[in-house]
Formats: structure tokens, sequence, C-alpha cells
């Protein structure tokens, strides 16, 4: 005990020094977790608000509100959602290029955020609306590889096979809508795939003669552009409006 307090005495000042800097930081540490509350509160905040408008609660929020949110807000859930709807609103408006370039700012921002899936099927989308085939089945193909169990791995399969049908490949069309259609393919665009499966072998009936065994793709979508369909977590409460 004698040499404890001896030591104490010797290097007291190296140990009011240590607990201030252990004071401080801990205070640093509080204050800013105070900070990010308050920022994810107010971010929370100002997305409800665009997303439930009080005149017209029936309009949903234009691209540039969802932008706003976004760029006023970095580094919060509700920012980096409202940069997505952003992106997803402006398809919707049919602003194609301006769209896939929020969906790639989004992807190199959050690589690895849960919903990054869905930008790169974005992107596929607008090249597909864009009309740029050969880069749009490129996209759809690559959502699928790099996300495989994902939400939108068979919208991308979807998107493939319209693609395939606007080039005149209509077995790789069917092929995919067998895939899709199969009930062990545990897909939610079955039904979807197994209804186009069906009305395109009744406009090609020449392609059931040959697809006798069972192919583990199959067909094609409208001329339209594919739909977006962001399944995103809204952090907001349950009155907001998500996104189709």
């Amino acid at each position: 005990m004698i040499d404890f307090l001896a030591w104490i005495e010797v290097n007291k000042k190296k140990l009011l020094i240590g607990t201030g800097v252990m004071a401080v930081a801990i205070a640093a540490y509080s204050i800013y977790q105070w900070y990010h509350k308050e920022a994810e509160a107010e971010a929370t905040a100002a997305l409800h608000k665009i997303q439930t408008p009080a005149s017209k609660p029936e309009t949903s929020p234009g691209a540039q509100a969802f932008l706003q949110v976004a760029t006023a807000h970095p580094g919060t859930s509700a920012g980096t959602q409202a940069a997505l709807l952003g992106a997803e609103a402006l398809f919707r408006e049919t602003k194609f290029a301006d769209a896939k370039t929020q969906f790639e700012s989004f992807l190199r921002t959050y690589p690895d955020h849960p919903m990054a899936h869905a930008a790169a099927f974005g992107i596929a989308a607008c090249l597909d609306a864009m009309d740029k085939t050969n880069e749009a089945l490129t996209g759809y193909q690559d959502v699928v590889t790099r996300y495989p169990g994902s939400v939108v791995s068979s919208q991308a399969k979807l998107g493939m096979a319209r693609v395939y049908q606007s080039k005149g490949d209509l077995a790789q069309t069917l092929k995919i809508y067998e895939e899709l259609a199969r009930p062990t393919a545990a897909s939610a665009w079955g039904a979807e795939a197994s209804a186009r499966r069906e009305q395109l072998l009744a406009r090609h009936p020449e392609l059931a003669r040959t697809n006798t065994s069972a192919p583990e793709f199959s067909s094609a979508l409208s001329n339209a552009p594919p739909p977006l369909e962001l399944k995103t977590t809204n952090p907001v409460p349950a009155k907001t409006t998500s996104p189709p």
C-alpha cells in the first residue's frame, strides 16, 4: 500500500492528465451521440413532412422535394432514403437520364446499403427505358448475379425477358418465364411470369412444340419500360406514403 501511494504521488501529474483526457473523450462522445440523434430526428421529420402534405395528402411528392431532404440531411437514415426515393421519383417523371445519375450516385455513396440492389435495378431500368437495350441487359444480369436473393432479382429477370423479346429472341424469353413460373422458384413474380408465358405461347404456339425440356428460364414483357418498384423500409411514422 505504501509503495502504491508512493507511485501515485510520483505519477500524480500524469494521472490527472489521463483522467482529464478521458473525461473530454466521454463528453465529446456524448455530444456526438446527442447531435446524431438530433440530426436523425430532423431528417425523419423533414421526410415525413413532404410525404404527408396537409393540403393534398393524395399527391406524391416530386423528385426535387426528396433530393432537397437528401442534400440537407446527408449521412442520416432518412436522408439516405430520401436520395433513393428522389431517384425513383425522377424515373416516374420520365426523367430517365437524371434518374440514372441519381441511382449511380446512391450506389457510389452507399455501396453496402441494404437497398443497394434497388439502386442497381434502377440503373438497369433507366437504361431500358432509354432504349439502350444492350446496356440494360447487362445491368439486369448484374442485378441477378450480384443480388440473387433480393426482392428485385425476379424483376430484373423479367426485364431481361422484355429485352430478349424486343430483340426477337423468343426462345430465351420463354426460358426466363419458365424459370420464374416454376413452383420451386418461390418468386413473388411467379404469377406475372406465368401469365406472360401463356400470352407468349398464345401468340407463338410454335414455341410450345420446341419447349419440351422445361428449360431454366422463361419469357417477355410489354413494350413499355419495366415498372420501377423499390421496396424501401420507411423510417417515418405509419402515415407516410411508401413508393410503389
